[in-house]
């Protein structure tokens, strides 16, 4: 098997902007459907154990699209399709998910297994495309400009869930629950297609007998690694808990506001703080993807989560909102090389001939975070009142800590050129990406 074609020596900017759009609508799609829809359309299916329906169905498709990622990116390794090692992949993820979004559309009140159906259908066929897209950084991207790359992925990410919380919402709250769903299936659609015709003659497929192996060995391909990058593990250990931290107040945010600043209103203090926060993420991501691209992943990434931790200590003892919501912003501009950089040093890591299997895991880290954030912060708030929100505070700060202490002592610097330059190289005969 073959390692990827050589990443293009010179790559754009804008390229990378018009590849990494399939992000965009994939994110569009998952928030829009999380936050917005899904309580919707159960409701409308059942008003019996909605909130643990809607919490199970949620669950069901998360854990479902963590191991479709980490499939569709073991078996993208071996694609030898004439279309590329991974745009298969994107067109499935892309194309496969339109009728279940669609199966949603249809019904008025959709009954409640239209629902699970479409819910999951949705997750899986996206999670296809997202297993395959994340690769693309190690495979087609130079690594002068993959901070560039993943942090594009990141205000991309961040821009989806804006719009998911903004346009869908409104729609929803109007009554157009059907327009709004016809929405996430036409963004979709556009950006999926958009990334696949910038990809024409740049994924190139991998040698014929990459194939040879059946389901099977992909599947158990999911878990086991050729060569394996021991510095790689554990800079994902330390994102899985700055994503923990990150989710802290992801599910309890309208509770916040009731306890914490009860004159005012908890909807208003939302959509304030979300907003603010959404933007200085974008800002912050994109700025520090290009900065590491200069100035070195590690140490952005150090900085990060040892002032992420700073500002949300401070964020637990502040009584002002104002003041309150200016610490907010700071802090949501210090996780931009959380968001924006880890991606990239992920990347770096991964060899190239495993890159779908190891930037999977690194998608494994984001999202599994989510699930075992709402479970550990619900466990924290034994009690809705300012004390048990102080709590949370002071252990989303010890969780941004601990993740920098662990890539502090786990990813030195020595380690990381090491495994970067394992990555790079490949076996005698083979063609490797160009090591910028």
């Amino acid at each position: 098997m073959t390692a990827p074609r050589r990443a293009p020596g010179r790559t754009s900017l804008a390229w990378i902007m018009v590849m990494a759009l399939f992000t965009l609508g994939s994110n569009f799609v998952w928030i829009s459907l999380d936050n917005v829809l899904l309580p919707t359309l159960v409701e409308r299916a059942t008003m019996q154990y909605r909130g643990l329906t809607t919490g199970l169905i949620g669950f069901a498709g998360m854990l479902l699209g963590v191991l479709v990622s980490l499939f569709a990116g073991a078996a993208s390794d071996r694609g030898t399709s004439h279309l590329g090692r991974r745009t298969p992949a994107l067109l499935i993820g892309t194309f496969a998910a339109l009728p279940f979004i669609a199966l949603a559309a249809v019904f008025r009140e959709p009954p409640l297994a239209v629902v699970v159906v479409a819910f999951l259908g949705v997750y899986c066929f996206t999670n296809v495309g997202n297993g395959a897209w994340w690769p693309l950084i190690v495979d087609v991207v130079p690594e002068r400009r993959r901070g560039f790359a993943a942090g594009a992925a990141g205000f991309y990410a961040l821009l989806g869930a804006a719009a998911g919380v903004g346009l869908i919402t409104v729609l929803n709250q109007g009554g157009r629950t059907s327009a709004a769903l016809w929405v996430l299936a036409a963004a979709l659609a556009a950006s999926g297609t958009v990334t696949v015709l910038a990809l024409r003659g740049r994924d190139t497929p991998a040698e014929p007998q990459a194939a040879a192996a059946g389901v099977r060995t992909s599947v158990l391909a999911m878990f086991r690694v050729r060569r394996r990058s021991n510095v790689f593990f554990w800079v994902i250990a330390a994102s899985f808990l700055a994503y923990m931290a990150l989710n802290s107040l992801q599910f309890f945010a309208r509770f916040f506001f009731e306890a914490y600043f009860p004159d005012i209103d908890p909807d208003y203090g939302f959509r304030l703080m979300g907003g603010i926060s959404l933007v200085c993420t974008m800002l912050g991501a994109i700025a520090a993807g290009v900065a590491s691209d200069r100035l070195g992943r590690r140490r952005l990434v150090l900085a990060s989560m040892f002032a992420s931790g700073a500002l949300t200590l401070a964020m637990a003892f502040v009584a002002s909102f104002p003041a309150f919501l200016a610490f907010a912003a700071l802090r949501s501009l210090a996780t931009g090389p959380i968001v924006g950089v880890i991606p990239a040093l992920a990347a770096d890591l991964s060899p190239p001939e495993e890159a779908g299997r190891y930037m999977a895991y690194n998608n494994v880290a984001t999202s599994l975070s989510a699930a075992f954030s709402s479970l550990a912060f619900g466990l924290v708030l034994t009690t809705i009142d300012r004390r048990g929100f102080e709590t949370l505070f002071l252990v989303t700060a010890a969780l941004f800590v601990a993740g920098g202490a662990l890539f502090l002592l786990k990813a030195p610097e020595r380690a990381l050129r090491r495994g970067v330059a394992q990555a790079a190289a490949t076996p005698a005969g083979e063609s490797g990406p160009h090591p910028s």
